[in-house]
């Protein structure tokens, strides 16, 4: 059976440079007790990690909710994902607390859970989170919460006191921007965005 800190390991260790999504230098942060935070800026959503006796849980939260919507519109939407749900391997879409959010999750056995395994539901979940953007026309929305998402990033650097050419480096050489975008990307963050909470967790 797959030990606790293994699962840490696997995302912790890495290098940017890795061709395989579990290789890459994941930062993880423990919440509570068995639910664990994985980022990585490259990647476009923030991974909840949660840990049973018997389960390794990935969830991925969409930042969609459901419940506020029309009958028509709601029904739509549960279509699309029973329909995404027949059409994906590995991963399922779920509807989760009381404002009915959706999620991504894969289920993981710890007693036959590998790196690999744990490899294909971390590509699952991306390729999944590609399809359901694209299936419920959520293109803008998204890009929204990932610019958001790198933001708060670069606002608790400010705050811990990063200095500006690391906060540059990391925005190059983790997130992936040209020199000129990221300058330009630090220029708007300090003067404009202000935190707006946690996005992504559960």
């Amino acid at each position: 059976m797959v030990i606790l800190v293994e699962v840490i390991k696997w995302l912790e260790e890495g290098s940017d440079e890795a061709k395989d999504i579990v290789d890459l230098p994941w930062s993880v942060h423990k919440r509570a007790e068995g639910l664990y935070i994985a980022e990585y800026p490259k990647i476009p959503f923030v991974l909840n990690v949660v840990i049973t006796e018997e389960f390794v849980h990935l969830i991925v939260p969409l930042g969609v909710e459901t419940v506020a919507l029309e009958l028509p519109e709601r029904l739509k939407v549960y279509h699309t994902l029973l329909i995404l749900n027949e059409q994906l391997n590995l991963i399922k879409f779920t509807i989760k607390g009381m404002n009915e959010e959706i999620m991504l999750r894969v289920d993981l056995d710890r007693k036959t859970l590998g790196k690999g395994e744990f490899n294909d539901a971390l590509t699952a979940l991306l390729i999944g989170l590609n399809q359901v953007i694209s299936a419920l026309g959520l293109q803008e929305e998204f890009a929204r919460a990932v610019f958001e998402r790198i933001a708060l990033m670069v606002m608790d650097r400010i705050e811990k006191g990063v200095k500006k050419e690391e906060i540059l480096k990391f925005l190059v050489m983790k997130v992936g921007m040209g020199q000129k975008d990221a300058e330009e990307f630090l220029k708007r963050i300090t003067e404009q965005v202000k935190p707006k909470g946690e996005v992504g967790y559960l």
